[in-house]
């Protein structure tokens, strides 16, 4: 569990952090949490609800609090009317109207990034 705040902690910019605090938190799968769409958010019930998920079958997944609260801030960033973690474009600029969700591999090096530095010998005397 330390292990993985220490990851978490290092994730940059915004955006990638509050992705592998969602997928983290609701033991999504990568391209689970890449599909996110705004309208997969039940805040009332407090429940995601996954398309396309293992098997191609949906399924409904709990969202702890703090992760709903990481989510609105985000969304506040960028109010993209599909998708919980649309394609940045150049300079974060397109978030708002990108069609599209933020791909595979720029999350995965973030991940890659973040491990990095978690496991650090810097971060280990300091973590």
């Amino acid at each position: 569990m330390e292990e993985v705040q220490r990851v978490l902690r290092y994730a940059h910019p915004f955006h990638n952090r509050a992705y592998l605090v969602t997928v983290y938190s609701c033991g999504l799968r990568l391209h689970e949490g890449l599909f996110l769409q705004v309208s997969d958010i039940d805040s009332k019930r407090m429940m995601i609800h996954v398309h396309r998920g293992k098997g191609a079958k949906d399924r409904y997944v709990p969202l702890p609090t703090k992760t709903l609260l990481v989510l609105r801030e985000y969304w506040k960033t960028h109010r993209n009317p599909l998708w919980i973690f649309p394609a940045t474009g150049r300079n974060h600029k397109q978030m708002a109207t990108a069609q599209e969700p933020m791909s595979r591999s720029s999350v995965q090096g973030a991940f890659r990034r973040a491990m990095k530095l978690a496991i650090s010998p810097a971060s280990l005397n300091t973590g």
